[in-house]
């Protein structure tokens, strides 16, 4: 299995919600806001990296209230 943590800038008024939305997503692993650049962050774990990178683009960015990602694969 792969993993990839996902930082998240979210909309000002979209927090709650957006992490909720986010929790419902298959492989969806951990959520948790944070302090500093990034308003949230998201660990995915998939079969592999075009799993993930599904998980990404067609699942995760597609959620309203997120402005951008940055997405970080894990690699031990």
């Amino acid at each position: 299995m792969d993993r990839a943590l996902v930082l998240l800038t979210l909309e000002p008024d979209a927090g709650s919600r957006v992490l909720e939305d986010i929790r419902k997503t298959d492989g969806v692993i951990e959520t948790h806001f944070l302090y500093g650049p990034y308003d949230a962050y998201v660990m995915i774990e998939a079969a592999d990296s075009a799993a993930l990178q599904n998980i990404v683009i067609d699942q995760l960015r597609l959620i309203d209230g997120i402005r951008s990602t940055m997405t970080c694969f894990v690699s031990d």
